[in-house]
């Protein structure tokens, strides 16, 4: 009994041992829909309008009133703020945001969006390419798991495996190889009103998947 308990112990504590391996992630799916979901913050000013939406501010300073879908609103400071629609050709909108006033700072609507992107079809292109767009998220968390020979969403990249943990990435027409902990930057067209940039980071990798962590941004022309 002490010598299997004592094996049991060397187990937990040897390097390169593990007694429970970690769970790794679902692969990230693939589909004829792209999703981001992104911080958001805009200041509401009277007259003006929340980009890509039918949310318009129109008075107030402590009773806000509003104009949502051309229907009447009043909300107070910490209220809610739906509303979800077509943005633009091809992209879903739903923003999840709360008015939120302080003494330093204007009247803003505070919350996330989502966007959904239909049909993407990815094409790669260089980063001095991408348009200023009157539509701009930034600060998009994206975590994907992607198997080998198949494509990390959203881009052309395909991988393709990996020797000696360096992964090689082809559908590219840069450098397709990236040591664990390396960075990686991709700029594209997701369609042709939907710009991309990827900066996210090799955070596993062996030889049948692939992991990926970072942030994307995203500009969509109404």
């Amino acid at each position: 009994m002490l010598l299997l308990l004592l094996g049991t112990a060397l187990a937990c504590t040897l390097p390169g041992i593990r007694s429970t391996p970690t769970p790794r992630p679902a692969p990230t799916p693939e589909g004829d829909a792209i999703t981001f979901t992104a911080p958001y913050t805009f200041d509401l000013r009277p007259g003006n309008t929340i980009p890509g939406t039918q949310i318009k501010f129109v008075q107030g300073s402590e009773v806000y009133e509003l104009s949502i879908n051309g229907l009447q609103a009043y909300r107070q400071n910490g209220d809610s703020l739906a509303w979800r629609g077509i943005i633009a050709p091809g992209v879903l909108g739903d923003y999840r945001l709360r008015l939120q006033s302080s003494f330093r700072q204007p009247l803003q609507a505070q919350g996330e969006v989502t966007l959904t992107i239909f049909n993407p079809s990815p094409v790669e292109i260089p980063p001095t390419q991408l348009p200023p767009g009157n539509l701009y998220f930034s600060n998009i968390a994206v975590h994907y798991a992607v198997p080998v020979e198949r494509r990390i969403p959203g881009t052309t990249l395909v991988y393709e495996g990996q020797q000696n943990q360096v992964a090689e990435l082809s559908g590219t027409a840069g450098y397709p190889f990236f040591a664990l902990d390396d960075s990686l930057l991709w700029s594209g067209k997701l369609r042709e009103n939907v710009y991309v940039r990827y900066n996210v980071r090799i955070s596993d990798l062996d030889e049948e998947w692939l992991e990926l962590q970072g942030t994307a941004e995203l500009w969509v022309e109404e």
